[in-house]
């Protein structure tokens, strides 16, 4: 397969070389395992629940819920939540195909079609506050291929085919947790306070970015329609910052703590220093590896305080990754600056959300630690076990700490 250099830059969303659709995603397309196919006009299946918010011709955007075809004759099993975290731990075919036949249909409508909602808007909504698998009834403008092989983002998780739907209405009951339904119902309630509030409540970061990305959240207004790649975003990136208010006033940590996970070639070293908050998060795309055929290591960071600017290098992941920082240090009742490193290797061929990178985090933080007495000394531990050490031992982090040192003797 042919890469370019802006592969790991376009990473299959930007079209970046010209060729439509992206090579390299087709080609992951055609590993996966074949399922049966058909066509529908209509269908009646279980919405996880789930629903997608498109992002071309912005402010126009094409909205509408997802909902399972699950063919005659089959074994398969629907998928049984909207969070893909309850896909953590299985093997990446499964994780990849398991999107295969959740057919998402929709309308083009106004991101400000929040303030009077159509009747396919009202369904989508509905379907963004259920907390549990609801079924949906879709028309079809015309018939929809299914049973292909899902479409892949780096952001979000795999999609299935889709198509523009004439009628979408729930069937039976969806269950709204109460505060859910308050708080989508509170018309001066910003968007930050409210994931708060959700949060609090055990409301999971997939449920909120659905209720970001439906325009359920912020105050009366100002709603609209997000993108759900945006939205997954947005959602681990206020969460972060309110966690990080937070955590700037715990007493600092008094030890270096290395953390580690590995999931699906995608392995994680995470060093907690004391200190005054920083953030540098490093990728290391391996040779073989989805983007790129030689090797490449991108990262981002920040200091003292979470970034304003995106992180166009790391992108999502960098939002995700931080979020599971934050909880476990605020967990911990400590303040302190945290270094990431992660290697993706071969194996991980085929990208299937960032919420990966949210779920490994949080399982590394489940484990004991290594714990050093300097930095110097996490370093040496990590660096011969990770692709790139030279990368590692002059990252930003690691020469920050190296000032910070040199500032306090000046």
């Amino acid at each position: 397969m042919v890469m370019f250099p802006e592969c790991i830059e376009c990473r299959g969303t930007r079209g970046m070389c010209g060729i439509s659709p992206c090579p390299l995603l087709a080609d992951i397309r055609g590993r996966l395992p074949v399922v049966q196919s058909g066509s529908v006009s209509e269908l009646v299946g279980p919405s996880p629940p789930s629903l997608f918010v498109g992002r071309y011709g912005y402010p126009d955007v094409r909205a509408g819920p997802s909902a399972a075809w699950v063919p005659e004759d089959s074994d398969a099993v629907p998928l049984a939540s909207g969070d893909p975290a309850d896909l953590f731990g299985r093997p990446l075919e499964e994780v990849a195909a398991r999107h295969a036949n959740l057919i998402t249909g929709g309308s083009v409508m106004p991101v400000g079609s929040t303030a009077s909602p159509g009747a396919m808007l009202e369904t989508t909504q509905e379907i963004a506050m259920a907390e549990k698998s609801v079924d949906v009834e879709l028309d079809f403008a015309r018939p929809i291929m299914v049973g292909r092989s899902p479409t892949f983002d780096s952001m979000s998780t795999p999609l299935g085919p889709s198509g523009e739907v004439l009628r979408a209405e729930i069937v039976g009951h969806a269950s709204i947790p109460r505060k859910v339904d308050s708080v989508a119902n509170e018309d001066d309630l910003l968007a930050a306070d409210a994931m708060g509030e959700l949060t609090e409540s055990s409301i999971g970061e997939a449920q909120i970015s659905r209720l970001l990305s439906s325009g359920l959240l912020g105050r009366e207004g100002s709603r609209k329609l997000v993108p759900t790649r945006w939205g997954i975003t947005a959602t681990d990136d206020m969460l972060g910052k309110r966690l990080w208010d937070r955590v700037r006033d715990h007493p600092s940590l008094d030890k270096v703590l290395v953390y580690e996970a590995t999931y699906l070639d995608n392995v994680f070293h995470i060093i907690l220093t004391p200190g005054l908050w920083a953030f540098n998060m490093l990728e290391a795309w391996t040779r073989g590896s989805v983007w790129t055929g030689t090797g490449k290591v991108l990262g981002d960071w920040e200091d003292l305080k979470p970034r304003n600017e995106y992180a166009h290098q790391i992108t999502g992941a960098y939002y995700s990754a931080r979020l599971g920082v934050l909880e476990h240090m605020d967990s911990m009742r400590r303040s302190g600056a945290c270094l990431i490193w992660r290697d993706i290797g071969p194996e991980y061929w085929a990208p299937v959300g960032v919420w990966l990178i949210r779920e490994t985090v949080r399982e590394a933080m489940k484990r004991t630690p290594r714990q050093f007495d300097s930095l110097k000394h996490a370093i040496d531990y990590v660096a011969p076990k990770v692709s790139a050490p030279d990368d590692l031992r002059n990252s930003w982090f690691v020469k920050r700490g190296r000032q910070t040192r040199l500032d306090s003797f000046a």
